[in-house]
């Protein structure tokens, strides 16, 4: 008798089954093969491989998770837990010729737009051809500050006062003045030409920290205390032959330099926080001594000039007041466009900028722009409820809309610290 293994069942006793069809599609591997199964002994090192890639991709992962874990805690401990975005209120405001305005000097307890005065001193030149020479007396000339520490009220001075340097050379004034009074323990003041009292350049002297006025000798505490300074050399003065230039070609060419110098007031920048419009610039000119040069003249221009300056805060809070019932008691800020002109409406002296107040219009377009309280408005926020956000906002007339991130995301009040809540103001667009 024959014996079949392949009809014996080890696993336990059935019914005798029919060998299966042997061949290699119909062979199914057991689970002990696959378990079994191992890479051919030529592959080794992919045998480790694997595993160590796995573990420092687990690493790389848990420290990833790690650093976020440690970046919210940081963030929620140290960073401010609330960001208030808000948008400032503006106002557009259009100027015309008809909308007057007047400032007053600095330290004037009347009005509400108060100025300053800058100036400075430009000068400029060109050289034109001679036609031939011609015999010349001219006097020296300069200008000089005069002071008043004598008395509150003015003192007048009359046409061909005298005044005289300290080696005994006298120079007069053309035109009779006044001299302001002084205030308190401020002396009053006034600039003025002075001419030498005889031509030559001899007189092309100075300066001198000190002229006094002969004439008032006799009082003496009037002589001790009404005097002059000059800040520059006197110049101009000659006597003798010199190149000659037509008169017309003399005028043609000064124009010249004085539009040139006209144009650097242009060049003048206001102070931080401070307003200046150039059409308000007061300019006086000098002419500066003629020198010989080859083939021709060299003539010259001295340009003073003086610009009124105003606080801009100031100045702002003014027209805000002027536009809106809402700007009284806000800071307000204001920014002009290009086009923006300011013209004098009443002529004044270079002696009376800083002295006497300035009436002037304006043109062009101007922006004003409410500055948001920001300490203020985080002080008031801490602690509340979101609900009461808008309220809150709402009391703050500088503020036109605001939204706020609360963080965490799931906190429905603001931090009781101010300091841990952030402000962000938006810069408005402007308008032109």
């Amino acid at each position: 008798m024959k014996t079949y293994m392949h009809d014996i069942d080890p696993r336990g006793q059935g019914e005798p089954r029919i060998p299966p069809e042997r061949s290699i599609r119909n062979i199914e591997p057991s689970d002990a093969r696959v378990r079994m199964s191992r890479p051919a002994p030529a592959r080794p090192p992919v045998q480790h491989e694997e595993p160590r890639r796995k573990r420092r991709s687990g690493i790389w992962v848990a420290a990833l998770v790690s650093i976020l874990i440690l970046g919210g805690v940081v963030g929620v401990l140290f960073l401010p837990e609330t960001t208030v975005t808000v948008v400032p209120r503006t106002q557009t405001v259009p100027f015309d010729a008809s909308t007057p305005f007047t400032a007053f000097p600095a330290g004037s307890a009347t009005g509400t737009i108060v100025y300053s005065v800058i100036e400075q001193t430009f000068e400029d030149f060109a050289v034109v051809p001679a036609t031939g020479v011609e015999f010349v007396e001219e006097q020296a000339k300069g200008t000089v500050t005069v002071f008043n520490a004598h008395s509150d009220a003015p003192v007048r001075l009359i046409k061909n006062t005298r005044f005289e340097t300290p080696d005994g050379k006298i120079f007069r004034i053309s035109n009779s003045i006044e001299v302001p009074g002084k205030k308190g323990t401020v002396p009053g003041t006034i600039d003025v030409v002075v001419s030498a009292d005889q031509v030559g350049a001899s007189y092309n002297v100075g300066p001198f920290e000190k002229l006094t006025l002969p004439g008032l000798r006799g009082t003496a505490d009037m002589y001790a205390n009404v005097y002059a300074r000059s800040n520059a050399p006197f110049a101009g003065g000659f006597s003798g032959e010199r190149p000659a230039v037509p008169q017309s070609t003399l005028e043609s060419a000064r124009a010249d330099i004085r539009n040139r110098l006209s144009e650097k007031v242009m060049t003048i920048e206001a102070p931080e926080g401070s307003l200046m419009f150039s059409g308000l610039a007061n300019i006086s000119f000098e002419e500066t001594p003629p020198v010989q040069e080859s083939g021709g003249v060299r003539i010259g221009e001295r340009a003073r000039v003086r610009v009124p300056v105003f606080e801009e805060g100031v100045f702002a809070q003014a027209v805000g007041e002027a536009v809106s019932a809402s700007a009284e008691g806000n800071s307000i800020a204001i920014t002009f466009s290009e086009s923006a002109s300011a013209a004098l409406t009443q002529q004044l002296s270079a002696d009376a900028y800083g002295k006497e107040p300035i009436s002037f219009s304006l043109s062009g377009m101007a922006q004003l722009v409410w500055q948001v309280d920001t300490q203020g408005l985080a002080d008031a926020l801490a602690g509340k409820n979101e609900s009461a956000f808008q309220a809150i906002v709402g009391a703050f007339p500088a503020v036109e809309e605001a939204r706020a991130r609360l963080v965490p995301f799931w906190k429905k009040s603001f931090p009781t610290d101010p300091a841990k809540i952030m402000v962000v103001v938006e810069t408005p667009p402007k308008p032109f």
